[in-house]
């Protein structure tokens, strides 16, 4: 009898049935190829990362229109909160306004929490993100 190879234990797993038309099938069936995946784990991959994006938009406009704390997204979505302190930078676009204001506004959260690590989350997610405003997080 071979060992279990702990990696692979297995875990729960929920089962969802997916209703195709031939084209809609055809077409998964060439990007399972293309990518050498199984429907099943082309279609779980596609789930999560898309549900993981749709998460992270739902967060970062609830924080952005000031609706709910950076804590309270993260408690909501599952997400943690540099992902969403990174999404919310990297989202501002170019505008030295918007990564200005950004920064502001994690410099007071972390004051008031007493926790200035955070700001200093948030001045790597502007040093991370693409456009010319990166060197604001410095």
């Amino acid at each position: 009898m071979r060992a279990r190879n702990p990696s692979r234990a297995k875990t729960a797993r929920s089962t969802i049935t997916v209703r195709l038309t031939p084209t809609q099938h055809a077409l998964l069936d060439r990007a399972c190829k293309v990518n050498h995946m199984s429907q099943t784990g082309y279609l779980a991959r596609l789930a999560v990362e898309s549900t993981r994006e749709d998460l992270l938009r739902y967060a970062v406009r609830r924080y952005r229109a000031g609706e709910a704390s950076l804590s309270e997204l993260a408690a909501e979505t599952g997400l943690d909160v540099p992902t969403i302190l990174g999404a919310a930078a990297s989202g501002a676009g170019d505008s030295e306004q918007a990564v200005s204001a950004f920064l502001t506004e994690a410099k007071a959260l972390a004051k008031r929490l007493e926790d200035p690590e955070l700001y200093e989350m948030a001045r790597d997610a502007v040093r991370r993100s693409p456009g010319p405003h990166r060197d604001r997080g410095r």
